[in-house]
């Protein structure tokens, strides 16, 4: 298998002056583009001027730059020589524990070299992240050289060896369900993104809106991609509307908190203006990953798409993890069909595995979240009655961690071994179930699963979308404070709390009888926005709410007043304790 940029120069003969890359910035008027003959030509002399100071040949090399096209640039530089960038997951270095838990991962990633813009080069030294001395290349130096057509350039890849396996960046777990872990991703896998892309019918004909893991390929395709560079809790409805329709958009992906803005914006504009033509009209498919979102926003987005969109649907839940994506997908039709029984407490379907993708439910014997993979067995039946560790392999699928990440949270600790086939089975962490037509099912993260003392066990997509669906809230489920008390907190918004609590506490009757469940459930208001993760600000991170719900508790427990107030009818009939 050759080197996945080996098609660039096609693509850069065949669509000089087509823009390949767009970043919008925020507030900023101009858009800063590259064409695929720009892109092939400065990579191709920024890959020599890396490779004449030894970037190359795996040489692991921290990556300190913004998106833009410079970064892309550079990218392409390193895939050409064999260097591998190693792109940092979202951390805010400015606190202590911040900058601690980047320098753990440096120590464990070992990198040799690193290259960025002076300003951060220069914060690297001063706050001592990373190793002292590494082989370090200042961005503004590499700008100078590869827009130089005078500039040694024609860099040529190696032909004689099989990048298959070849390292060819490192891409960080987000850190929000553990700490954050180098992923490895291969020239194998870059060609299995590029052979899905191509099987789900994209082509040169389309411009791509959005970011997402593939973006990295889509030249290789002849594809345009445009890009707003902001948060997706910051991007409006309205800025990805007219950013579709100014350059004809006919694919695009969007974090949840942007595909639930743009169904917000799509429906506040069809209230107020009857008869509303569809906004998204060039669009034909629009993918959204990180997140599930419900099966209201997907009608909402489904009706304003392109009429060529696919017969099953435009929009597409794209299932994933660093470890691989796309996994598998399920197409609007789908989650529309399936939502009752969603909202009957049987978790999302996340439809079937792309192309290539085998996945597998997989037993384990829990001990102290960890166990043993030689007890890994396929499941017989489905149904919600089978809810077991979603498990999957294929060539889209990592490989290993970088440097001591593999030892310290790879291998057997997140693989499964088949012992009759030989084949190894990355555990996602996530729970779920098959059904009678081979879809997969979601029922939440194995770490947030939480049991009460008789035994029971509830699974957060389960519980949460019947009150959130119900109730028209956004709920968490967290474990309270000796790990075996449900607590079911609410994101705060402007109706009463004891409303809502009157309606949760009636609600609860029903989803116990839908979940079999037979315990008790704690309500609490929570003071804000739930807190959600860095990379696609969708993931709730349960184990700040955890801690948040224990320390509330304990205050309600142990306080004075506690039993005046009526708290042990609140708290699910537990005896309050004074001081």
């Amino acid at each position: 298998m050759n080197n996945i940029l080996d098609k660039l120069s096609s693509k850069s003969d065949a669509f000089p002056d087509k823009i390949a890359f767009a970043f919008i910035r925020k507030g900023k008027k101009k858009t800063d583009s590259i064409s695929f003959r720009e892109l092939d030509q400065k990579s191709d002399r920024a890959a020599r001027y890396l490779s004449n100071r030894g970037f190359k040949d795996g040489l692991v090399t921290l990556v300190l730059a913004r998106p833009s096209t410079e970064f892309v640039v550079l990218m392409y530089a390193m895939l050409k020589t064999g260097a591998v960038p190693l792109l940092l997951p979202p951390i805010e270095i400015r606190k202590r524990n911040g900058r601690a838990q980047l320098r753990k991962i440096l120590n464990r990633a070992s990198p040799e070299g690193v290259i960025g813009s002076g300003a951060l080069l220069a914060i690297r030294r001063i706050l001592r992240l990373g190793p002292r001395k590494l082989r370090t290349i200042n961005i503004r130096n590499l700008k100078k050289f590869h827009p130089n057509s005078n500039n040694e350039s024609d860099f040529i890849s190696k032909k004689e060896i099989d990048w298959t396996d070849v390292p060819a960046f490192v891409r960080y777990t987000t850190g929000s369900t553990g700490p954050p872990k180098g992923v490895i991703y291969s020239h194998g896998m870059l060609h299995s993104l590029l052979r899905t892309l191509e099987s789900e019918g994209i082509t040169s004909d389309d411009v791509f809106f959005g970011r997402s893991g593939t973006l990295i390929i889509h030249p290789l395709i002849g594809i345009s991609s445009v890009s707003i560079i902001a948060k997706p809790r910051n991007i409006t409805g309205q800025e990805i509307v007219e950013t579709i329709s100014n350059w004809g958009a006919t694919a695009a992906f969007l974090s949840p908190p942007s595909a639930i803005h743009l169904a917000n914006y799509l429906e506040s504009h069809a209230e107020s203006h009857h008869q509303l033509p569809a906004m998204l009209k060039s669009l034909t498919r629009i993918y959204v990953g990180g997140e599930t979102i419900s099966a209201g926003f997907v009608s909402t987005i489904e009706s304003h798409l392109s009429e060529e969109r696919p017969t099953r649907g435009g929009f597409h839940l794209v299932y994933g993890a660093t470890e691989g994506f796309p996994l598998c997908h399920a197409q609007a039709s789908t989650i529309i069909e399936t939502h009752p029984k969603t909202e009957s407490g049987m978790g999302f379907c996340l439809g079937e595995p792309v192309g290539g993708i085998r996945i597998r439910v997989l037993s384990f014997e829990d001990n102290n979240e960890q166990f043993d993979p030689s007890i890994a067995s396929e499941v017989s039946g489905s149904g919600p009655g089978s809810i077991l560790e979603i498990s999957v392999m294929g060539p889209a699928v990592y490989s290993s961690l970088i440097g001591q990440d593999e030892i310290e949270f790879g291998g057997p600790k997140t693989t499964a071994h088949d012992s009759l086939d030989g084949t190894n089975w990355h555990r996602t962490g996530d729970l779920g179930y098959l059904d009678e037509h081979g879809r997969v099912w979601i029922v939440g993260r194995k770490a947030h699963r939480v049991r009460s003392k008789d035994g029971s066990t509830l699974h957060t997509k389960q519980i949460e979308e019947i009150f959130n669906h119900s109730l028209g809230i956004r709920t968490a489920l967290v474990a309270g404070p000796d790990n075996h008390w449900p607590v079911i907190l609410v994101e705060k918004d402007n109706s009463p709390w004891n409303e809502i609590e009157k309606r949760l506490k009636e609600e609860a009757k029903r989803a116990c009888r839908l979940l079999g469940y037979d315990g008790e459930l704690t309500f609490l208001q929570y003071e804000g926005a739930f807190p959600v993760d860095a990379g696609h600000e969708a993931k709730i991170e349960r184990e700040k709410l955890s801690d948040w719900a224990k320390q509330r508790l304990y205050c309600l427990l142990y306080t004075s007043d506690a039993a005046d107030e009526g708290l042990g009818e609140d708290l699910g009939g537990r005896r309050i304790i004074k001081k």
